[in-house]
């Protein structure tokens, strides 16, 4: 299955013709421990004073190396052409590994672009944790940054939705998001990262 985002593609290997960009494997897929699971397309824009103004980009989630991956491509002319797109997670690819339920934030001050996801680099099965992503240079590089939550398990019997979220504004990033706590009932949690402004540099 191949889901598309319509775009004018500057990229003819990634994208199979002009005007679709592809999703190999479709935007839901099977995760272990899950009734469903996808990584949808989300967008955003830079709002920001900085280099990057005016950027459009969309985060998604796609299978291209064989197990499900996070992506994040750009576009600087209004969506007449788009980047290449750029892996987000940065653990070794085609490792099997899984990755799912993205979102997107992008800092209007710094002009930051910050995603969050669940990952399953350091566990096995449907064993679950989570990951911060965040690029200070357009969305070309994102350096990963693990959330401070024990690894969980997910329950195919519970509804688990995609209902992350994350928001970033002047170095602050809060992301949201669903987990199952020690007791096994399902939980909403935030976690929070301070940012020296338009750097990587974490502020205490």
């Amino acid at each position: 299955m191949t889901a598309t985002i319509q775009s004018k593609a500057r990229n003819r290997s990634e994208c199979g013709s002009l005007g679709r960009c592809c999703i190999p494997g479709g935007w839901d897929f099977s995760v272990e421990g899950l009734d469903r699971a996808n990584g949808m397309p989300v967008t955003g824009v830079d709002l920001s004073s900085g280099p990057n103004q005016g950027t459009l980009y969309v985060n998604w989630i796609d299978a291209r190396n064989g197990d499900p991956d996070v992506f994040v491509m750009s576009s600087r002319d209004g969506g007449a052409t788009w980047t290449v797109p750029a892996r987000v997670n940065d653990d070794p690819i085609k490792n099997g590994k899984v990755q799912f339920f993205t979102w997107m934030s992008v800092d209007p001050i710094d002009g930051s672009v910050n995603v969050i996801f669940y990952d399953r680099r350091d566990t096995e099965r449907a064993l679950t944790n989570l990951t911060m992503a965040r690029s200070v240079d357009g969305g070309r590089t994102f350096l990963n940054h693990k959330v401070d939550l024990p690894a969980f398990a997910c329950d195919p019997k519970v509804f688990f939705g995609d209902y992350s979220g994350i928001s970033a504004y002047n170095g602050h990033v809060v992301p949201i998001f669903m987990h199952f706590s020690d007791d096994k009932k399902l939980a909403v949690s935030v976690a929070l990262f301070h940012f020296k402004p338009g750097t990587q540099e974490r502020l205490e």
